[in-house]
């Protein structure tokens, strides 16, 4: 949805939101846009190819993932972690199932909460 051609409709300097999906963003679309002072600065917590990157400690590793390394480098930039279903009653949910799992599990009884 947003591409080159949508960004180059939009006044110069827009402020680009992206809390829905990353696929939505083209995101070397976006860095051309960031560099060329079209988009005034952005904010994701969701964007393409970016699985296995969150939720572990990556300071050590080499991202292999050109998009998310050039967003991270520009000061009118954030990139953040998805935190769209951080509710307290998802997370209360979350702990619960990891929990009944768990028991499940030293129970050896079949886990319905077991990602296959």
């Amino acid at each position: 949805m947003v591409d080159e051609k949508m960004l180059s409709k939009c006044k110069d300097g827009v402020i680009l939101i992206n809390t829905a999906r990353g696929v939505l963003v083209d995101t070397m679309a976006l860095i051309t846009a960031l560099e060329s002072g079209k988009v005034g600065g952005a904010d994701v917590d969701v964007m393409e190819d970016k699985s296995k990157l969150y939720y572990y400690d990556r300071r050590e590793t080499l991202l292999h993932n050109k998009g998310l390394a050039l967003l991270n480098s520009y000061s009118n930039v954030i990139v953040t972690h998805h935190m769209a279903f951080y509710t307290e009653q998802c997370v209360e949910t979350m702990v619960r199932d990891s929990l009944r799992g768990a028991v499940c599990d030293a129970e050896e009884r079949e886990n319905p909460w077991r990602v296959q």
